[in-house]
């Protein structure tokens, strides 16, 4: 085998037991349609190189049971940046995902030096403090549309074409960069194969598809803008310009500062302007239903209050789909704390993971 197949089969098998957790060497050769000669040279290869190891027996019908393997969690670290408007969030996840370390700054997005710097000084600190070596990338979320792989426009930011060199000069670290919504969604997905339409309730609306584990970008990388779909037209002003935008009903500052301290302290006007404001979600969400007729995550600041008020919503959601039996597609999100930065670790893991790789002998 040459040396190029051999790390194409290397990274074959950490890509399946980063979604699968735990395999065999027989399920892994079955599942990659590899021979078992190579199978077994590269697992032992990844094995002394602390990338993968043994975690215990699997279920034997007879004879010597199969050893079953996962990947070494903390091998390798990744990290994602969430770029907001009030906060920078940064966080550190481990080979398989999964946060393991968070910080926020106080940091509000700037385009400017002191920003960059600022970022830059953090993330040192961040990485000496938290995460054992190698880091191998960075994922970065940012409230704005990506118009290349160079440039992000972004209206709450007042950005347009605003080149990413500036980014990537103060990450030292390889660097990938999302869509905040995106990278939210991609916080929620737990299988390879995940189909659901994400709904992003924070500093503003946004939203994003998810099928097949694949994420839709559109045309022009705008797919799921739902926060300027128009929900009232004629309505409120929305900061982007139009009238009636569902940003301008249902992002949090739509609510107002200190709502939710009002509203369980049982305020009778927050109640009220909690019910309405359910009201305009569920006229969203089912719209949303009728055209992509998948689950329904909610998220971001105001999916997280959703819990106790889940049957109400999906109540009033009943009045307007006509369509289902029970409104059993809307769900309040999984990932509760980072969500953006947890994403955007995901992301770098999916593109620079495989980089731990690199320099090792895999047989």
């Amino acid at each position: 085998m040459t040396t190029g197949s051999k790390k194409q089969a290397a990274e074959r098998i950490f890509d399946l037991l980063r979604t699968e957790r735990e395999l065999t060497r027989q399920d892994i050769a079955a599942r990659l349609a590899l021979s078992m000669p190579t199978t077994l040279q590269n697992v032992t290869g990844l094995l002394e190189a602390g990338i993968l190891e043994e975690s215990g027996a699997a279920r034997s019908n007879g004879g010597r049971k199969a050893r079953k393997l996962r990947l070494r969690a903390d091998a390798g670290w990744v990290l994602g940046i969430d770029a907001a408007v009030h906060q920078t969030v940064l966080a550190g996840a481990d080979l398989l995902g999964e946060v393991r370390c968070s910080r926020v700054l106080p940091l509000p997005f700037e385009d400017t030096p002191g920003w960059y710097g600022a970022l830059h000084e953090a993330l040192a600190g961040f990485v000496k403090e938290e995460i054992p070596a190698p880091v191998l990338g960075a994922g970065v979320s940012f409230p704005g549309t990506l118009d290349s792989p160079d440039s992000v426009s972004s209206h709450i930011f007042g950005l347009s074409h605003m080149g990413l060199e500036r980014f990537r000069r103060c990450i030292p670290f390889p660097a990938v960069f999302e869509n905040d919504a995106n990278s939210a969604c991609r916080a929620e997905q737990r299988t390879a194969r995940d189909s659901f339409f994400y709904v992003s309730l924070n500093e503003t609306v946004g939203g994003a598809a998810m099928l097949d584990g694949r994420l839709l970008a559109g045309d022009t990388f705008q797919a799921g803008e739902v926060g300027h779909i128009l929900l009232f037209p004629g309505g409120k002003q929305c900061y982007c310009g139009k009238y009636g935008c569902a940003d301008a009903y249902l992002s949090p500052k739509a609510l107002g500062s200190g709502f939710f301290a009002r509203l369980h302290a049982g305020d009778g006007e927050a109640r009220e302007r909690w019910e309405q404001y359910l009201e305009q979600l569920a006229v969203l969400l089912t719209n949303l239903r009728m055209l992509y007729n998948m689950d329904l995550v909610v998220g971001g600041e105001v999916g997280v209050q959703l819990i106790p008020d889940l049957a109400a919503l999906r109540e009033k959601a009943a009045a307007y789909d006509r369509f289902a039996r029970d409104i059993d597609y809307i769900y309040p999100c999984i990932c509760r704390e980072h969500a953006c930065a947890a994403g955007a670790a995901k992301l770098a893991l999916d593109r620079f993971g495989a980089r731990i790789l690199e320099g090792k002998e895999t047989g």
